[in-house]
């Protein structure tokens, strides 16, 4: 009696059994595994004078990375990291790291200096970085600057980052630009997104009429 092929698709346990035996996708996974490893132990090489400097201020840490990762705060690291982040020439990975190790509330006493770095950015890596930074260190305060970035078109999908705290801390005019870009090309996922979690304005809520069910 022959056995029937199975049908349908294969299990994920079962195709990596495939591929644990397939040379050829071995010999590519090795390859690729190798030069992964090359570009973080570049990147590491790059990022020793941030580390020492930080070492230098009791952060021991052995990449700007652990800092991004840490649940503890870390004051005395803003300094360095920000000198860092200004100085540049690092790769746009780093760049981009020490952007976002400035994500925390207490980097606003830099504000002025996160957002020209945002504004005349050197790569992709330090704009992307300096504006989490921006969105995360905003205040009410804030708000004005985070509504006039939106507009700067040659900054593209990185202005994403501002329309969350625009809607968290604007009241109802943050609320009312971030529903006039519904509709918007960049912006209108995003905005779409976040106000269907929002609840609706108290004002909204009591123009809605009774259903009329018993």
């Amino acid at each position: 009696m022959s056995s029937s092929k199975r049908q349908g698709p294969i299990t994920a346990t079962e195709l990596m059994a495939q591929l644990a035996k397939d040379p050829e996708y071995q010999r590519r996974f090795r390859e690729a595994e190798a030069v992964r490893q090359e570009r973080a132990r570049l990147l590491g090489v790059a990022e020793q004078p941030i580390v020492q400097d930080l070492s230098a201020v009791g952060i021991v840490v052995e990449s700007v990375w652990d800092v991004v990762n840490t649940s503890e705060s870390y004051p005395d690291a803003l300094p360095v990291l920000m000198e860092h982040l200004e100085r540049g020439g690092y790769p746009e990975r780093i760049m981009e790291r020490l952007g976002r190790a400035l994500a925390v509330k207490s980097s606003v006493k830099y504000w002025t200096r996160l957002r020209q770095r945002f504004l005349e950015s050197r790569d992709v890596g330090e704009e992307t970085g300096a504006a989490v930074a921006l969105a995360a260190c905003a205040g009410k305060d804030q708000v004005d600057d985070l509504i006039s970035l939106l507009s700067v078109e040659a900054k593209g999908d990185n202005r994403l980052f501002f329309v969350r705290p625009i809607l968290r801390l604007g009241g109802d005019r943050g609320r009312d630009l971030v529903e006039s870009l519904r509709d918007d090309p960049v912006f209108g996922k995003e905005a779409t997104a976040l106000l269907a979690r929002r609840k609706p304005r108290r004002r909204d809520a009591d123009q809605k009429e009774p259903d009329g069910s018993a």
